[in-house]
């Protein structure tokens, strides 16, 4: 029987926030987005009374609401305090309290466009690479709950595989996981999709009341095959579900019905096994375009990437921030010069391939994939040549047709298919791939 509600627990973090914090400023020094934002970290302690303020239900300061419509998850923050605060989730929850002060409708109605929008793209943008029966296995339907309830136990997977919303978009990406997951004789189920949402496009909005409803909806459906551990793939979704909804729904319902670990710490664990499926020498020199927001992911990557016969991995000199590319929207600046020094930095070393680690920061790169003298590749690709496995990415080379029209004549096939509505899937190539 639940007991705290989401936001009650929520609020009880919140005090807990509030009795702990010293105010000595250190996460705010420590955070990689405050300078190129314009945030004032001179007087620090002043800036976190700001953000203390909004906890309290006041306005805050301007540096302090600046501070948290611009925070990337980055979690620098968090090894920066010595008082057992998670900075990260303190200025998510200013965040909260900033657009509150629209009114709960105004945050309601910006977290449901939000949604809405990501629910069309996604849709959309899988549907024009993948036949329905290839996008089935990666987007199942969800069963429905009683349908686990008639069998048990008996039959549970070894793991949930939970992609997320959005991996779909660059399927290459999420199949090449599902053949090493079979080569590895792991059995799984594979969630995902709008219907196990985690909650992160309602939270960032401040809807905080439909971030938890989503949340908890996810959690039950995610526990519905039995496994007791669930690997997610999506640093947003981890963050969400495995840093504050599954937190939540335990002190909601006394327990937690499984345990959420990133995929590629995953890989990590079982690398004496992918060792064995290493087949093929790799003669790359491998960079990664690291991510701050899951340090245990970067090094995960890593520990897998230099087990592979023949495959280099080089450090670049760079700043490491942010959860996904997308995070640094809000400083379209900021991301361009960070973008801009990676290259740099890239091409300086020598590498043949540069690396995204998750998703969203693939989506990203490969529109660049001309401009530069490496591959841009996802590191799932470098597993997948070991391994003697190839699966195209054809969102790279639809993006890199640069052109609406020729996407739309090229996937002409699919859109008949699936019966779109091409003007609709006119206006979703734009946004989605070309940026408007």
């Amino acid at each position: 029987m639940q007991g705290l509600s989401f936001t009650d627990v929520l609020q009880t973090r919140t005090d807990s926030i509030l009795d702990a914090c010293t105010r000595c400023g250190k996460c705010a020094e420590a955070c990689p987005m405050t300078e190129p934002a314009g945030v004032d970290t001179t007087d620090s302690p002043a800036l976190i009374d700001g953000v203390l303020d909004l906890l309290r239900g006041g306005v805050g300061t301007p540096g302090a609401q600046r501070w948290a419509t611009v925070c990337s998850n980055s979690g620098k923050c968090i090894p920066a305090c010595a008082y057992g605060i998670n900075p990260r989730l303190m200025v998510n929850l200013a965040r909260i309290a900033t657009k509150l002060q629209q009114g709960e409708a105004a945050v309601r109605k910006a977290g449901n466009a939000y949604f809405n929008t990501m629910s069309r793209g996604t849709r959309t943008i899988s549907r024009l690479q993948l036949a329905p029966d290839v996008l089935a296995r990666l987007n199942p339907p969800l069963k429905p709950a009683d349908e686990y309830v008639a069998t048990g136990n008996e039959g549970a997977p070894d793991i949930v595989f939970y992609t997320g919303c959005n991996l779909v978009k660059t399927p290459h990406i999420a199949l090449l996981v599902l053949d090493v997951l079979d080569a590895l004789q792991v059995s799984y189920e594979v969630m995902g999709g709008n219907s196990t949402c985690c909650g992160i496009q309602q939270f960032k909005q401040g809807d905080a009341k439909t971030a938890g409803r989503v949340g908890y909806n996810t959690i039950e459906r995610l526990s519905r095959p039995g496994a007791s551990q669930v690997l997610a793939w999506c640093p947003s979704c981890q963050i969400q579900i495995g840093e504050v909804a599954l937190p939540a729904y335990r002190d909601s319902y006394g327990a937690s019905p499984f345990d959420m670990t990133p995929i590629a710490e995953y890989f990590a664990e079982r690398l004496e096994d992918l060792r064995k499926l290493f087949v093929h020498p790799v003669r790359k020199k491998v960079a990664l375009q690291e991510r701050a927001a899951l340090p245990g992911v970067m090094a995960a990557v890593k520990a897998v990437l230099r087990a592979i016969p023949e495959l280099e991995v080089v450090e670049l000199d760079v700043p490491v921030v942010s959860t996904q590319s997308v995070h640094l929207n809000v400083l379209p600046k900021f991301k361009k010069d960070l973008r801009e020094r990676e290259f740099a930095a890239a091409h300086a070393a020598g590498v043949t391939v540069f690396a995204s680690v998750f998703h969203g920061c693939h989506r990203d790169l490969v529109h660049y994939q001309n401009d530069v003298s490496f591959e841009l590749l996802n590191f799932m690709e470098l597993i997948g040549e070991a391994m003697g496995i190839h699966i195209p990415d054809v969102y790279k080379r639809l993006s890199l047709m640069g052109d609406v029209d020729a996407v739309l004549a090229d996937t002409a096939d699919a859109i008949a298919e699936y019966g779109m509505d091409i003007e609709t899937v006119r206006a979703v190539v734009a946004s989605d791939m070309f940026g408007g």
